[in-house]
């Protein structure tokens, strides 16, 4: 789990982010709101379908502010798909276009014969949509900020809609509007076909969907909860899946942490999860819903690589937070520290009283790794970056916390001018998603063949930032050989210069992550160790306690 310095400027806003926040932090089990597909990602069509020998069939309706779900109509059928209120292109294959390919099987027509007469109830708006369907006009319900509404046709135009006016009339004995290509219409068909079941258009409110089986499946994947359809700019569908934060968790500890790892590993696993999730209600508001599901927040990916162990750590801290003075804490979690956590103000610059150093001493995977760099690779990584740099003609690590860990890096470059890198920075200003070459974690030293190293130790500066003094007073470069140099006992020992100005840098470090909070890794080791959920959450960070949450 990665995070940045914004989730801690958010942290001061999450409770009054949305109505729901400050009520969350009270329940033992609130619901969350989940982003599968959102942004750049978000859906023409989405797929549903119950898993095979659960209860079949979907409620449709909608949430309202509380998160409570409001049914407006019950199907019996097992494949669902939602569209966008536009002209939908199905192909072979469960592939749908919103623009006319070369080849499609069918049109889900986005303009329909709205029937003027408002139905006294949803059997009334039933019966005359079946009437319509019986005489070979396809017609269904659709709901609006007026009520329930039949609407009939399958239409690509308004001007093929309005054609169809006199005979739905003449059926009907009702008049009927065109309406079609709203920016706020959600579409429910038949999965491959183009029969629409249902429509929601009232304007600003989201769609949603509860399925009658307990887990369902979306996009190779089964969850937990509902499902809430967005069009956040009007145009594409983001979806969102409404989901209790116990069921949300189960989907949370099996991508986060293995599963079979010991229980009270998961649980203190679970209980960071829980806490992180609920400090995090409203991170994504602008977009709907609290917490994504990638590493920007956690990984969720439902209930798949769930296990018995998994769940059961999850159901046995039901209830529980992490807390700190009574409210739950920022729990933050990574893979591995290294050798030791790191205080948080050093890396993102807020000081919290419970995120501090610790050395992880029970560890036992410190996940070595190390690779070289050229100065020539490091000037085309930090141009890549946009960084205007000239040649770059040393770094080194400039910062070295209480706890061993760099927090700041510095670029020394050909005009003598510095590149500083501090903070979280300092661990991710090599790191381009097109190199295996990367600095996992703030536990690392960078060592150079064109560094200066006396008495065993490796200096913080290249040897073109030395001088020599001479008999006369007068500096002079440190280069050559046969140079000396003379230690506080006042013995004589050679200067070591050995392979001086090749260029050729070694990083070196041990962890992944961004070291604050819990090492998970040290967590599996303490599990193993004998010790509880609760000991291993006190001992990564100080001074919480484990309990329900004010």
């Amino acid at each position: 789990m990665k995070k940045s310095l914004a989730l801690f400027i958010a942290a001061a806003i999450l409770f009054s982010a949305i109505p729901l926040s400050s009520v969350c932090a009270l329940e033992a089990d609130p619901p969350l709101k989940i982003g599968l597909y959102y942004g750049t990602n978000a859906m023409i069509s989405a797929n549903l379908q119950n898993v095979a020998g659960m209860a079949s069939g979907y409620q449709l309706g909608y949430y309202d502010s509380s998160r409570n779900f409001i049914p407006l109509l019950q199907t019996d059928e097992i494949y669902l798909t939602v569209v966008k209120d536009k002209n939908i292109y199905i192909g072979s294959g469960k592939v749908y276009y919103d623009s006319k390919p070369s080849s499609y099987n069918s049109v889900i027509g986005a303009y329909h014969l709205q029937l003027d007469s408002v139905p006294a109830s949803l059997a009334a708006a039933q019966n005359l949509a079946a009437s319509l369907t019986s005489a070979g006009i396809p017609a269904f319900v659709a709901y609006t900020s007026a009520g329930y509404r039949v609407r009939a046709g399958n239409y690509t135009s308004a001007i093929e809609a309005a054609a169809d006016s006199a005979r739905v009339s003449s059926i009907t004995g009702s008049t009927a509007s065109t309406v079609g290509e709203s920016r706020s219409c959600y579409t429910v068909t038949i999965t491959e076909t183009n029969t629409i079941l249902f429509e929601l258009d009232m304007g600003g409110q989201a769609l949603g969907i509860l399925p009658n089986s307990q887990k369902t499946w979306f996009k190779n994947h089964t969850y937990y909860g509902g499902f809430e359809y967005s069009r956040v700019s009007g145009n594409d569908i983001t979806v969102i899946n409404v989901v209790s934060m116990d069921d949300y968790l189960k989907g949370v500890i099996p991508y986060e942490m293995s599963p079979s790892w010991p229980v009270e590993a998961l649980k203190a696993q679970a209980l960071c999860a829980k806490s992180y999730a609920v400090n995090s209600i409203g991170k994504h508001k602008s977009q709907g819903f609290d917490l994504c599901n990638t590493t920007d927040c956690q990984v969720y990916y439902g209930t798949q690589n769930a296990s018995a162990n998994s769940d059961s750590a999850v159901e046995a801290v039901s209830g529980l937070y992490i807390t700190y003075e009574g409210k739950p804490a920022e729990t933050f979690y990574h893979a591995s520290s290294g050798g030791w956590t790191e205080d948080v103000k050093n890396i993102w610059g807020s000081d919290i009283p419970y995120l501090k150093a610790v050395e992880d001493k029970y560890l036992t995977d410190f996940r070595p790794y190390s690779f070289t760099l050229t100065l020539d690779e490091v000037a085309s990584i930090l141009k890549s970056k946009g960084y205007n740099v000239s040649e770059i003609v040393d770094f080194y690590a400039s910062g070295i916390t209480p706890a061993g860990n760099v927090n700041e890096v510095t670029f020394v470059q050909e005009n003598g001018e510095t590149l500083v890198f501090s903070g979280d920075k300092a661990r991710t200003c090599l790191n381009t998603s097109s190199s295996t070459k990367r600095i996992n974690s703030h536990r690392y030293t960078i060592t150079s063949d064109s560094r200066l190293y006396v008495n065993d130790t490796w200096l913080d500066k290249s040897i073109s930032q030395y001088y020599a003094i001479g008999s006369d007073k007068t500096p002079a470069a440190l280069n050559g050989s046969g140079l000396y140099v003379i230690s506080g006992d006042k013995k004589i020992s050679a200067l070591d210069l050995s392979g001086s100005g090749s260029g050729v840098y070694t990083i070196s470090g041990t962890g992944a992550g961004h070291n604050i909070g819990m090492s998970q890794c040290g967590a599996n080791a303490m599990a193993k160790l004998g010790f509880s959920y609760d000991e291993i959450i006190k001992f990564y960070f100080t001074g919480v306690q484990v309990g329900p949450a004010n």
